[in-house]
Protein backbone atom coordinates (compact mmCIF):
# COMPACT_ATOMS: atom_id res chain seq x y z
CA UNK A 1 0.00 0.00 0.00
CA UNK A 2 1.34 3.51 -0.85
CA UNK A 3 2.30 4.77 2.22
CA UNK A 4 0.81 8.24 1.32
CA UNK A 5 -2.61 6.24 1.09
CA UNK A 6 -2.12 4.57 4.61
CA UNK A 7 -5.77 5.22 6.58
CA UNK A 8 -3.96 5.35 9.82
CA UNK A 9 -1.15 7.73 8.85
CA UNK A 10 -4.21 9.99 7.57
CA UNK A 11 -5.94 9.53 10.78
CA UNK A 12 -2.17 9.76 13.10
CA UNK A 13 -1.71 13.38 10.47
CA UNK A 14 -5.51 14.14 11.41
CA UNK A 15 -5.13 14.19 14.86
CA UNK A 16 -1.96 16.11 14.64
CA UNK A 17 -3.48 18.74 12.91
CA UNK A 18 -6.42 19.00 15.17
CA UNK A 19 -4.02 18.98 18.22
CA UNK A 20 -0.81 20.91 17.23
CA UNK A 21 0.68 20.48 20.40
CA UNK A 22 0.91 18.31 23.38
CA UNK A 23 1.23 19.79 26.82
CA UNK A 24 -1.09 19.01 28.85
CA UNK A 25 0.51 15.63 29.57
CA UNK A 26 3.87 16.31 29.80
CA UNK A 27 3.10 19.43 31.98
CA UNK A 28 1.15 17.19 34.58
CA UNK A 29 4.49 14.72 34.64
CA UNK A 30 6.04 17.56 35.67
CA UNK A 31 4.26 18.45 38.51
CA UNK A 32 3.82 15.46 39.99
CA UNK A 33 7.58 14.45 39.64
CA UNK A 34 8.15 18.16 41.37
CA UNK A 35 5.57 17.56 44.29
CA UNK A 36 7.56 14.62 44.80
CA UNK A 37 10.89 16.49 44.71
CA UNK A 38 9.23 18.72 47.06
CA UNK A 39 8.61 16.03 49.61
CA UNK A 40 12.02 14.55 49.48
CA UNK A 41 13.39 17.99 50.03
CA UNK A 42 11.66 18.02 52.60
CA UNK A 43 12.85 14.79 54.40
CA UNK A 44 9.98 12.62 52.90
CA UNK A 45 11.51 9.34 52.45
CA UNK A 46 12.06 9.23 48.98
CA UNK A 47 11.02 5.17 48.69
CA UNK A 48 8.60 4.70 51.47
CA UNK A 49 6.97 7.56 52.80
CA UNK A 50 5.25 7.49 56.68
CA UNK A 51 1.42 7.92 56.30
CA UNK A 52 1.83 10.60 58.40
CA UNK A 53 3.83 12.74 56.09
CA UNK A 54 2.04 11.85 53.19
CA UNK A 55 -1.39 13.22 55.43
CA UNK A 56 0.47 16.59 55.74
CA UNK A 57 1.35 17.08 52.25
CA UNK A 58 -2.60 16.61 51.57
CA UNK A 59 -3.00 13.10 51.54
CA UNK A 60 -7.03 12.08 50.98
CA UNK A 61 -8.08 10.46 54.37
CA UNK A 62 -11.67 11.51 55.14
CA UNK A 63 -11.24 12.81 58.79
CA UNK A 64 -8.91 15.03 57.30
CA UNK A 65 -10.79 15.89 54.15
CA UNK A 66 -14.33 16.04 55.13
CA UNK A 67 -12.75 19.55 56.95
CA UNK A 68 -10.18 20.55 54.00
CA UNK A 69 -11.79 19.27 50.58
CA UNK A 70 -9.27 20.39 49.03
CA UNK A 71 -7.40 17.03 49.64
CA UNK A 72 -9.68 15.27 47.10
CA UNK A 73 -7.07 16.94 44.16
CA UNK A 74 -3.80 17.35 46.47
CA UNK A 75 -4.08 14.10 46.96
CA UNK A 76 -3.43 13.33 43.37
CA UNK A 77 -0.37 14.65 43.22
CA UNK A 78 1.34 12.99 45.80
CA UNK A 79 3.30 9.55 45.68
CA UNK A 80 4.43 6.81 47.84
CA UNK A 81 7.68 6.61 46.65
CA UNK A 82 9.27 6.56 43.46
CA UNK A 83 8.54 3.56 42.25
CA UNK A 84 4.50 4.50 42.70
CA UNK A 85 5.18 7.97 40.97
CA UNK A 86 7.38 5.83 38.32
CA UNK A 87 4.45 3.68 37.19
CA UNK A 88 1.79 6.24 37.21
CA UNK A 89 3.44 9.01 35.10
CA UNK A 90 4.76 6.23 32.74
CA UNK A 91 0.97 5.63 32.53
CA UNK A 92 0.08 8.78 32.11
CA UNK A 93 2.68 9.21 29.54
CA UNK A 94 2.16 6.04 27.76
CA UNK A 95 -1.87 7.20 27.25
CA UNK A 96 -2.35 11.03 28.44
CA UNK A 97 -0.64 11.90 24.90
CA UNK A 98 -3.15 10.01 23.04
CA UNK A 99 -6.13 11.32 25.06
CA UNK A 100 -4.97 14.62 24.63
CA UNK A 101 -5.17 14.65 20.77
CA UNK A 102 -8.46 12.94 20.79
CA UNK A 103 -9.90 15.29 22.98
CA UNK A 104 -7.69 18.45 22.83
CA UNK A 105 -5.87 20.25 25.37
CA UNK A 106 -8.56 22.29 27.39
CA UNK A 107 -10.82 19.40 27.24
CA UNK A 108 -8.13 16.93 28.56
CA UNK A 109 -7.14 18.90 31.16
CA UNK A 110 -10.98 18.98 32.45
CA UNK A 111 -11.52 15.48 32.24
CA UNK A 112 -7.89 14.56 34.36
CA UNK A 113 -9.00 16.82 37.14
CA UNK A 114 -12.22 15.55 37.27
CA UNK A 115 -11.24 11.60 36.94
CA UNK A 116 -8.95 12.75 39.44
CA UNK A 117 -11.44 13.89 41.68
CA UNK A 118 -13.79 11.18 41.13
CA UNK A 119 -11.40 9.37 42.03
CA UNK A 120 -10.68 10.52 45.41
CA UNK A 121 -14.11 10.96 46.31
CA UNK A 122 -14.67 7.39 45.48
CA UNK A 123 -11.60 6.55 47.75
CA UNK A 124 -13.28 8.00 50.45
CA UNK A 125 -15.88 5.30 50.70
CA UNK A 126 -13.25 2.48 50.60
CA UNK A 127 -9.50 3.16 51.44
CA UNK A 128 -9.10 6.28 52.71
CA UNK A 129 -12.09 5.73 55.32
CA UNK A 130 -9.75 4.30 57.38
CA UNK A 131 -6.07 5.31 55.81
CA UNK A 132 -4.70 7.92 53.66
CA UNK A 133 -4.46 7.60 50.25
CA UNK A 134 -2.24 9.45 47.45
CA UNK A 135 -1.50 8.89 43.84
CA UNK A 136 -2.30 10.20 40.44
CA UNK A 137 -3.99 6.44 39.24
CA UNK A 138 -7.92 7.38 39.60
CA UNK A 139 -7.37 10.78 37.50
CA UNK A 140 -5.26 8.32 34.84
CA UNK A 141 -7.73 5.36 35.14
CA UNK A 142 -9.99 8.62 33.60
CA UNK A 143 -8.00 9.09 30.89
CA UNK A 144 -7.78 5.23 30.14
CA UNK A 145 -11.78 5.56 30.45
CA UNK A 146 -11.29 8.59 28.24
CA UNK A 147 -9.74 6.24 25.42
CA UNK A 148 -12.16 3.41 25.59
CA UNK A 149 -15.38 5.87 25.32
CA UNK A 150 -13.68 6.96 21.95
CA UNK A 151 -13.33 3.26 21.21
CA UNK A 152 -16.37 1.74 22.19
CA UNK A 153 -18.78 4.82 21.22
CA UNK A 154 -16.57 5.95 17.81
CA UNK A 155 -15.11 3.01 16.69
CA UNK A 156 -16.63 3.56 13.38
CA UNK A 157 -14.82 6.67 13.01
CA UNK A 158 -11.49 5.66 13.80
CA UNK A 159 -8.97 3.22 11.77
CA UNK A 160 -10.17 -0.87 12.44
CA UNK A 161 -6.30 -1.67 13.15
CA UNK A 162 -5.91 1.61 15.68
CA UNK A 163 -9.26 0.53 17.51
CA UNK A 164 -7.34 -3.25 17.84
CA UNK A 165 -4.05 -2.44 19.34
CA UNK A 166 -5.47 -0.01 21.76
CA UNK A 167 -8.17 -2.42 22.84
CA UNK A 168 -5.46 -5.44 22.68
CA UNK A 169 -3.56 -3.42 24.93
CA UNK A 170 -5.77 -0.87 27.26
CA UNK A 171 -7.74 -3.59 28.33
CA UNK A 172 -5.21 -5.97 29.59
CA UNK A 173 -3.91 -3.24 31.13
CA UNK A 174 -7.03 -1.72 32.78
CA UNK A 175 -7.75 -6.15 34.18
CA UNK A 176 -4.36 -6.20 35.37
CA UNK A 177 -4.23 -3.34 37.59
CA UNK A 178 -7.49 -4.26 38.93
CA UNK A 179 -6.58 -7.63 40.02
CA UNK A 180 -3.64 -6.28 41.49
CA UNK A 181 -5.96 -3.51 43.78
CA UNK A 182 -8.13 -6.74 44.63
CA UNK A 183 -5.26 -8.76 46.10
CA UNK A 184 -2.95 -5.74 47.49
CA UNK A 185 -3.41 -4.41 50.81
CA UNK A 186 -2.06 -1.00 49.56
CA UNK A 187 -3.17 -0.49 46.01
CA UNK A 188 -6.83 1.86 46.20
CA UNK A 189 -9.07 0.45 43.53
CA UNK A 190 -11.84 2.32 44.64
CA UNK A 191 -9.74 5.25 43.33
CA UNK A 192 -9.16 3.29 39.97
CA UNK A 193 -12.86 2.65 39.55
CA UNK A 194 -14.10 5.72 40.38
CA UNK A 195 -11.70 7.45 37.88
CA UNK A 196 -12.18 5.11 34.93
CA UNK A 197 -15.78 5.20 35.37
CA UNK A 198 -15.98 9.04 35.62
CA UNK A 199 -13.66 9.61 32.54
CA UNK A 200 -15.70 6.99 30.30
CA UNK A 201 -18.75 8.68 31.27
CA UNK A 202 -17.65 12.54 31.03
CA UNK A 203 -15.88 11.24 27.72
CA UNK A 204 -19.23 10.04 26.42
CA UNK A 205 -20.55 13.81 26.61
CA UNK A 206 -17.53 15.31 25.25
CA UNK A 207 -17.23 15.63 21.37
CA UNK A 208 -13.59 13.94 20.07
CA UNK A 209 -11.42 16.39 18.53
CA UNK A 210 -11.23 13.64 16.07
CA UNK A 211 -14.25 14.17 14.72
CA UNK A 212 -13.88 17.62 13.53
CA UNK A 213 -17.54 18.42 12.05
CA UNK A 214 -19.46 17.33 15.56
CA UNK A 215 -16.50 18.80 17.24
CA UNK A 216 -16.68 22.56 15.80
CA UNK A 217 -20.52 22.31 16.40
CA UNK A 218 -21.00 20.57 19.90
CA UNK A 219 -17.42 20.98 21.72
CA UNK A 220 -18.58 23.81 23.87
CA UNK A 221 -21.91 23.24 25.15
CA UNK A 222 -21.11 19.50 25.27
CA UNK A 223 -17.96 20.38 27.51
CA UNK A 224 -20.31 22.36 29.40
CA UNK A 225 -23.07 20.01 30.07
CA UNK A 226 -19.91 17.85 31.46
CA UNK A 227 -18.87 20.41 33.71
CA UNK A 228 -21.95 20.46 35.29
CA UNK A 229 -23.31 17.14 35.13
CA UNK A 230 -19.68 16.37 37.06
CA UNK A 231 -20.22 18.98 39.73
CA UNK A 232 -23.80 17.85 40.91
CA UNK A 233 -22.89 14.28 40.86
CA UNK A 234 -19.73 15.10 42.65
CA UNK A 235 -22.24 17.70 45.06
CA UNK A 236 -24.61 14.35 45.87
CA UNK A 237 -21.26 11.99 46.21
CA UNK A 238 -20.22 14.29 48.72
CA UNK A 239 -23.20 14.53 50.76
CA UNK A 240 -23.55 11.03 51.04
CA UNK A 241 -19.85 10.29 52.51
CA UNK A 242 -20.14 8.06 55.60
CA UNK A 243 -19.15 9.19 58.81
CA UNK A 244 -15.55 9.16 60.04
CA UNK A 245 -14.55 6.04 61.73
CA UNK A 246 -14.04 6.72 65.68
Amino acid sequence: MDFAQDPDNDFRAKLARATPRIWVTPTLVAINVLVWLANVATGVDPMLPKVRDLAMWGGNFLPLTLEQPWRLMSATVLHGGILHLAMNMWALWQTGALAERFYGNKQFLMLYLLAGLFGSLASLFFSARSGVSVGASGAIFGVVGAVLAALYTKHSKLPSDLVKALRASLLPFVAFSLFMGFTSNHIDNAAHIGGGIAGFLIAVIMAEKFDWDEYRRQALPRAAAALIASAVVAYLVWGFLPAPKM
